[in-house]
């Protein structure tokens, strides 16, 4: 089967673990370039192992939250392979799952800095790359927090629901000269992120892992140039009778 993104140049943020990290393996294995960034050093080494660094690998610590950072890795990218086709937007991180009355002025920006105003500024950075190739794809990832609510998650869905319209501007802008976006919505999965908002994981025991949801990750960039997935909502079965119903 013909895989597009074969020989493609693919930029993933929080590529040091998760979904970032799974997606990337298979990303490399189909044929691509491929770029993880995460700010942990030791992590992002870590994943490097993992991944069998290569001359197809490129690793780069950098914080999305900072705009310098962005233009030192697309400017490392760029260098290293001319251009870059997709930008996977999948950094994130819950900071600090409480009521909103319970959130400190720090703790509200923490979640908006990383969860969409980093997001925000990474596509700002990478668009004038992909418009002057005439193409470009940027995939986001949200949350199923963007469209069902949960108790002590106000600040975090604020964020990942901010990502449904921005998504979509995101698309009608670079429709202009060629680009497109999209939006990947995974429910829960177990990839870490209770554990770094210091929330509890047990009831994560038989959800899907990072490795089962990246499938579809890389299924929503692996499409011809003149195609796009608009949005694509994955979930474990486990979740929909135990804490939600999506239809």
């Amino acid at each position: 089967m013909k895989h597009y993104i074969d020989g493609k140049t693919i930029v993933i943020t929080g590529g040091s673990s998760g979904f970032g990290l799974e997606a990337a393996r298979m990303l490399l294995e189909m044929g691509a370039k491929v770029a993880i960034t995460g700010r942990n050093a030791n992590r992002l080494e870590e994943a490097e192992e993992s991944l069998e660094k290569n001359e197809s690998l490129l690793a780069i610590q950098a914080d999305a939250c900072l705009t310098e950072d962005w233009k030192k890795v697309i400017e490392h990218v760029v260098n290293q392979w001319g251009t870059i086709d997709v930008l996977v937007l999948n950094h994130g991180a819950g900071v600090k799952i409480a009521n909103i009355e319970d959130m400190d002025d720090d703790a509200i920006q923490q979640v908006m800095d990383i969860n969409i105003i980093s997001v925000m500024k990474g596509a700002r950075e990478v668009m004038p790359v992909m418009k002057k190739a005439g193409k470009g794809h940027i995939l986001t990832v949200a949350s199923a927090c963007s469209y069902h609510s949960w108790a002590a998650f106000g600040a975090y869905t604020a964020a990942k629901s901010g990502l449904v319209g921005l998504t979509k501007c995101l698309h009608v802008e670079m429709s202009e000269w060629g680009g497109k976006a999209t939006m990947f919505v995974p429910g829960a999965a177990r990839t870490g992120f209770c554990d770094a908002a210091g929330i509890d994981s047990d009831w994560l025991d038989g959800f899907p892992g990072a490795e089962e949801f990246a499938r579809t990750l890389v299924q929503c960039i692996d499409v011809p140039d003149n195609c796009f997935i608009q949005e694509a909502r994955i979930w474990g079965t486990a979740q929909v009778p135990g804490m939600v119903h999506p239809f």
